[in-house]
């Protein structure tokens, strides 16, 4: 009986860029440069609004199939991963340029292909001018090819995109990204952090980062090697960002995909070291899956793993899908993006565990001050969300919970949301249709529904930024909207839930500009 041989890592796995003297990378950069070879000299070329819509010619591409001029070389053995000629290579390129390429292992040559030369590695446009290296997802001559371990894919997928758009570009002294892969986050915080660090288990995702580090000429970042935080020892940083692994896996077959027997091991395992790394009043960034099992929400996972001192810590979570199990499974494999033999085993994991709701979603925790309890909150992304609201609500929040909330609260003058809408349901009583049941619902930048008596949407329907809050408490009270016993502190946390969750804004802490980002 004839056996099949299983697929075997490529020799070209072996193949690492090196890691080539300051000279080298210059008349690499130079080259490039030179041949137009970034973003929008590649998406012009190829006749793409986007480097995200790349395409391969070995999956269909039509344009630019033949090579014409100096940037077809380039895009052939960088993108395309295909064998290029050599007295073509040569003769293309501008003076040097083969030297340049030589110099530092970005081309090779195969003795079943002789006279060709071809790319172990991709070179990526990505954000922000960056070029970033990694693995390729296949083999230049199309023979068997397994999935490493420690495969790097450059920084460009859409989760990594999602990730890179969820993260604040504010100034800060120290940052630190967990797991950085490519190296992508820890580069593109180049251009806001005084000082940044790219920590990674695998050596060969440290390699890929520092040879991109030295490609784009950055000075003030750092790639280290090591598990979690023992990459910086005793180092602490204002930010701490990671996008870490997160499906679920009873062992780690990919370094960068697989987060242990129940997808949250390396998130656990970063969030426990928040109290030795984080500074005060510095802030931890990540997107991630996690789950609300049936006697425990997310959060309050989250909340254990801070240990002792939790307390420090206020954590916000906006979730961009909130699905059930069933319903994540069947996404996923309608959109392509699970194995059938991982969405069984996840959901026999799902089970097992009790899980009610699948979180996808950002999670800001930021270590406070202290002089008052902590925040834990937690909204749905709406119409126009962008990371300044998830930063607005976490000041918004501690705001609520300092001492002098509830004065600042009744003096505050609020006003109905532009995008909120008031529901009535109307039934029938003695012949005609009452009004019976209320709800209000926020569409942006956060997601929420309160059903409420109809007093209260009275209420709601009289803010009209005009009147304060104190204002609407005394005409409640005169009303007998309310009981005359209502504390003026019970009535401020009102307006608190009720600006939190986007129904209501106040004039004195206006949301972030709605504008869109240039």
């Amino acid at each position: 009986m004839a056996t099949t041989e299983a697929p075997r890592a490529h020799p070209m796995h072996a193949m690492l860029p090196k890691l080539g003297s300051a000279e080298e990378f210059a008349a690499l950069g130079r080259l490039l440069a030179e041949c137009g070879y970034d973003n929008a000299g590649i998406c012009r070329r190829l006749q793409i609004d986007s480097i995200v819509d790349f395409k391969a010619i070995c999956d269909g591409r039509t344009t630019a199939r033949e090579i014409e001029q100096p940037l077809d070389v380039l895009i052939r053995l960088l993108l395309d991963g295909e064998f290029v000629p050599d007295p073509v290579v040569k003769s293309m390129l501008p003076p040097g340029g083969f030297e340049a390429l030589r110099a530092l292992d970005l081309i090779e040559q195969i003795a079943v292909r002789p006279g060709e030369w071809f790319s172990p590695i991709v070179i990526y446009p990505a954000a922000q001018g960056l070029l970033l290296t990694g693995d390729r997802p296949g083999t230049p001559d199309g023979s068997p090819y397994w999935t490493p371990p420690d495969i790097v894919y450059p920084g460009v997928v859409e989760n990594t995109r999602n990730f890179l758009a969820a993260l604040p570009a504010t100034p800060c002294e120290a940052l630190l990204d967990l797991g950085t892969g490519s190296g992508v986050a820890a580069l593109a915080a180049a251009g806001y952090a005084r000082h940044a660090w790219g920590a990674d288990i695998a050596a060969r995702a440290v390699r890929f980062a520092e040879f991109s580090r030295r490609l784009n000429g950055i000075e003030n970042v750092t790639m280290a090697e090591g598990d979690m935080y023992d990459a910086v020892g005793d180092l602490t940083f204002d930010r701490i960002i990671t996008h870490p692994p997160y499906v679920p896996s009873p062992k780690t077959e990919v370094i960068f995909r697989d987060g242990g027997e129940d997808g949250e091991q390396i998130l656990r395992r970063a969030i426990e070291g928040l109290p030795a790394h984080l500074r005060a009043e510095g802030r931890f960034y990540t997107l991630v899956l996690g789950a609300d099992l049936k006697d425990e929400p997310f959060e309050a996972r989250i909340r254990k793993w801070l240990g002792a001192a939790e307390a420090e810590f206020d954590l916000v979570m906006v979730s961009h899908s909130l699905r059930p199990p069933a319903e994540f499974a069947a996404n996923s494999l309608a959109s392509g993006k699970g194995d059938p033999e991982t969405l069984k085993f996840c959901r026999e994991l799902w089970a097992r565990r009790g899980v009610q709701f699948l979180f996808y979603g950002s999670i800001l925790i930021r270590r406070h001050g202290g002089n008052r309890t902590a925040v834990t909150a937690r909204a749905q992304k709406g119409e126009g969300f962008r990371p300044e609201h998830q930063e607005w609500l976490l000041d918004w929040e501690s705001e609520c919970r300092a001492p002098q909330a509830a004065v600042f609260l009744m003096d505050a003058h609020p006003s109905i949301a532009p995008a909120a809408e008031l529901h009535v349901l109307h039934r029938l009583r003695e012949g005609r249709f009452a009004p019976e049941a209320f709800a209000i619902e926020a569409k942006a930048p956060f997601v929420s529904e309160l059903r409420c008596p109809g007093w209260m949407a009275g209420l709601i329907s009289r803010c009209d930024g005009i009147q304060s809050w104190g204002q609407h408490f005394a005409a409640a009270r005169q009303e007998k909207l309310i009981d005359p016993d209502t504390p003026a502190e019970e009535f401020a946390a009102l307006l608190g839930m009720l600006v939190g969750q986007g129904i209501l804004r106040i004039r004195e802490r206006p949301f972030p500009s709605d504008v869109p980002k240039e």
